[in-house]
């Protein structure tokens, strides 16, 4: 409820928000807007189950896969007055690997994403598995007869390549490493990698109900905890995206540098992804994005906020962050 009032008050009106509870492996909130209108079809799609292109909230999984086969060593550098293409274009200066993280350098990890796939082409797929991007999130598993019962009906699975000879093009292996090209993820995969890395690099199913009752209030059906299938990044690996997914918001360059003053100390990563449209005034329209977990030192809550098809200046996406935050504190204080 407090979700849906902050989304409504701040005006979002395409995309949305996604709170787990980490521990728990369990959905707190859940918002997509518009809201669901029958007579209008498009409304009734839940945009934080659907794949959409994260933009650069992906360069966690780039920055994964480079901390794992230690392509990052103390004092590497990277030229961040060259786009993501290897051409003049930008005038970041030049950036360590966590300074390029926080302020979220293209050249930094289009470079590394070309390092990585010569070694091994199944790179950037691999890890993002490993981060829960290319399953889907929710719990399945046998309730009764039925063996693949889902708890999100409609929840579908992120993609990362539309074709593997993309592998082989320099500016495809670009587009990929900053989530565009054919990147599609959802709002909830994106969570919860994000309570992956906040938990160690642990990798579990989100539920929506532990379970389900008679009218007496006894047990009819309970859901266990389950792990998603595949590997998971090892604790170091988790330990250095800690690292630099805090330093977004502790540093005086870093793209969530506003989440400074919360309540809560903040780690995330913002990403911004180009949508090919535009408004009649001819502005570019972007999906914005900011996902991350909090408390950073005791990690309890990760949390996804988007704002789908915005002119980069109007995006709402760290207003609604900040606010939904604060709501959380609010609550917690509350209860307590």
């Amino acid at each position: 409820k407090a979700m849906e009032d902050v989304l409504k008050d701040r005006g979002l009106k395409k995309g949305g928000a996604v709170l787990l509870d980490i521990e728990k492996s369990s959905v707190l909130g859940m918002v997509s807007k518009p809201d669901a209108d029958m007579s209008k079809q498009q409304t009734l799609q839940n945009y934080m189950l659907t794949p959409i292109y994260p933009g650069s909230v992906f360069k966690t999984v780039i920055a994964a896969a480079a901390i794992e086969q230690n392509e990052v060593k103390p004092g590497t550098s990277f030229n961040c007055n060259l786009n993501l293409y290897g051409e003049p274009g930008d005038d970041k200066g030049t950036l360590s690997f966590g300074e390029s993280f926080a302020q979220s350098c293209n050249y930094t990890f289009t470079s590394l994403a070309e390092k990585l796939i010569k070694k091994d082409d199944s790179v950037i797929e691999n890890m993002a598995e490993k981060l829960g991007l290319t399953q889907r999130a929710g719990w399945e598993g046998k309730l009764y007869r039925e063996d693949g019962f889902r708890q999100l009906y409609n929840e579908k699975s992120g993609v990362i390549w539309g074709d593997d000879k993309d592998k082989t093009v320099k500016k495809a292996v670009a587009q990929t490493a900053i989530g565009q090209k054919n990147v599609k993820v959802t709002p909830l995969e994106v969570a919860n990698m994000m309570a992956a890395i906040a938990r160690g690099g642990e990798k579990k199913q989100v539920k929506i109900a532990d379970k389900i009752e008679y009218k007496n209030k006894t047990t009819m059906a309970s859901f266990k905890e389950q792990p998603l299938k595949g590997e998971n990044i090892d604790k170091y690996t988790a330990q250095q995206l800690q690292k630099i997914l805090r330093e977004v918001v502790t540093s005086p360059k870093g793209t969530g540098r506003r989440f400074q003053d919360l309540p809560y100390e903040i780690a995330g990563k913002s990403g911004t992804a180009q949508t090919g449209m535009f408004t009649k005034e001819k502005q570019t329209l972007y999906h914005k994005w900011f996902a991350g977990y909090f408390p950073a030192d005791k990690p309890k809550y990760a949390l996804v906020v988007l704002h789908m098809d915005t002119p980069g200046d109007k995006a709402l996406t760290n207003t609604v962050f900040y606010d939904i935050v604060k709501k959380v504190h609010e609550n917690e204080i509350n209860q307590t």
